[in-house]
């Protein structure tokens, strides 16, 4: 077999994105996957006449032509995808109950100033705090923008990326100020009331964090990219988007084996890099990027010659697993129209406050929180004429699926479905039982078994109170330290979702671009 520039095991989000950054910089590039469609969580499946998505919500930083957010500029500009995007018109409709007893049924609308004028009308008094509110979330968006184009510029003499202190005291002084803190910490110190600091909690699944403890810079961040660009769907659902980079990735000369299966990352007995065994052949490279976690990379995936530095077991170690899923994936025989469903995104956390949520989701019993996406309010064609698609979601912080027996686990399945069945209905007036024609069910191991994630976690590691996004970017290189070795995803060092794990991809090419430089001027 010839040698290629680099490798990329595993065409899930991240790798797809490694794959194609590598591409577009004119690398010979290896992708290889070891089922028989690409795509990991960004795929869908067929049940009857209907295709269920099997992940995407919407996106939140997508832009259009005339401002792309940061992941339009990736995808659009950089990648050039052959992608068709559908804006979504409103930001979601929350149905449940506030710290102070209130009970709210609001759709909130996008757009700053809509929205601060739609959370004065449910919040009285809310206005001048959301408008403070606004100005440090732009403020952190402008830090964070000019934080990525120079993430990757140097290290400082501990080997974190090298940040300019006084700029950033005299540009974006209250970046510096909010950084680290708490999301609701700030809210309150800016005078935020309860019921609106609430309402702004609710995308807490999203992240997987309360937001007692997640960084006002990460949620503020994402709030704001939902707010001023509007959320963003693919056309062609996730797999469409999912064959768009393959396509750009072809076009690019990228090689691309479907079932062909990683078996180890092979290194001569100086550690350097030599290919990867795979089950279709060896394959020579020097530079590899695997699109798993770090702990299964480390110890299931580099063979004995690759030494793994204790600081890096010790920190993964460290690390929390991120949240799971339950979904319930519901084609049904009626319109939206018929059935009088107008919203496209419907929380239903029970309780607005983010320490039950949170504490709620480490168990299975006593577990409200719901979403649902009904995709046709978006996307007429998501579903055959007279007919809907949506998915229910229940979000789960600890390992609650994986003590059932195989009976009970079936049980279980049902039993969560009919109760956030009950729960929308209830919470809604909208009666779907008796039109499902279609139904599958997806659980925390479910995932486990197609993606091979530690406990079925789709979200990779925990952002918390010492492991932020911000250090974690701070940290990007010294956190992938084996040269001409990286790993991608939503482990990474950006937290969660599409959006990140797509620029975590990049990042890590960016990596091994430098990697290569390197290995090129000693060789010089």
């Amino acid at each position: 077999m010839s040698k290629f520039d680099a490798v990329v095991i595993g065409a899930g989000t991240g790798g797809l994105s490694a794959a194609l950054s590598l591409a577009t910089a004119g690398k010979k590039v290896l992708l290889l996957e070891q089922h028989n469609l690409p795509g990991g969580c960004a795929s869908s499946f067929v049940r009857g006449r209907f295709e269920f998505d099997a992940s995407l919500h919407e996106f939140c930083s997508l832009g259009s032509p005339a401002e792309w957010g940061l992941t339009g500029k990736l995808l659009e500009e950089k990648y050039k995808l052959n992608a068709e995007w559908i804006l979504v018109p409103d930001l979601f409709r929350c149905i449940g109950t506030t710290r102070s007893g209130r009970h709210m049924d609001v759709t909130m609308p996008c757009g700053k100033q809509n929205f601060i004028d739609k959370m004065e009308e449910i919040v009285p008094g809310s206005r001048g705090p959301m408008e403070t509110f606004f100005e440090l979330a732009e403020e952190c968006d402008a830090a964070y923008n000019y934080f990525n184009e120079h993430l990757f510029e140097g290290l400082d003499k501990k080997g974190y990326t090298y940040v300019d202190e006084g700029l950033f005291m005299k540009k974006y002084p209250n970046f510096l100020k909010v950084a680290e803190y708490p999301f609701n910490v700030v809210l309150r110190k800016i005078g935020m009331p309860d019921d609106a600091i609430d309402l702004l909690n609710i995308y807490w699944t999203y992240i997987g964090t309360d937001y007692e403890r997640l960084s006002f810079v990460h949620q503020a961040w994402m709030l704001l990219m939902y707010i001023k660009y509007h959320p963003a769907i693919c056309k062609k659902t996730a797999h469409g988007l999912t064959m768009s980079f393959v396509e750009r990735f072809r076009e690019l000369g990228g090689e691309f084996w479907l079932n062909t299966k990683a078996l180890e990352v092979t290194a001569d007995e100086s550690g350097k890099i030599t290919g990867v065994e795979t089950t279709a052949g060896f394959v020579e490279t020097n530079y590899v990027i695997a699109n798993v976690n770090p702990q299964t990379a480390y110890t299931k995936l580099l063979s004995k010659n690759i030494k793994v530095p204790e600081r890096e077991l010790k920190r993964v170690s460290a690390e929390k697993h991120g949240v799971r899923f339950f979904n319930a994936y519901v084609g049904l025989n009626k319109s939206c129209e018929e059935l009088g469903i107008k919203d496209y995104t419907i929380f239903m956390p029970g309780s607005f406050d983010t320490n039950v949520n949170y504490a709620c989701s480490k168990k299975y019993e006593g577990n409200p929180y719901g979403t649902i996406v009904i995709y046709n309010i978006v996307n007429p064609e998501a579903s055959p004429p007279g007919t809907t698609v949506l998915t229910f979601t229940c979000a789960y912080t600890e390992d609650v699926w994986g003590g059932f027996s195989q009976k009970e686990y079936v049980k279980r399945k049902q039993e969560t479905f009919r109760a956030v069945l009950k729960n929308f209905e209830d919470a809604t007036g909208i009666i779907i039982h008796d039109c499902i024609e279609e139904i599958e069910i997806a659980t925390p191991w479910t995932f486990c078994n197609f993606l091979g994630t530690p406990q079925g976690t789709v979200y990779g590691f925990e952002t918390s109170e010492w492991d932020t996004m911000v250090s974690r970017l701070m940290s990007l290189k010294k956190d992938q330290p084996i040269h001409g070795f990286k790993t991608c995803g939503a482990s990474g060092a950006r937290g969660d979702g599409f959006n990140q794990t797509y620029l975590n991809g990049d990042d890590m090419a960016t990596l091994i671009l430098m990697d290569m430089a390197e290995d090129e001027k000693e060789a010089k």
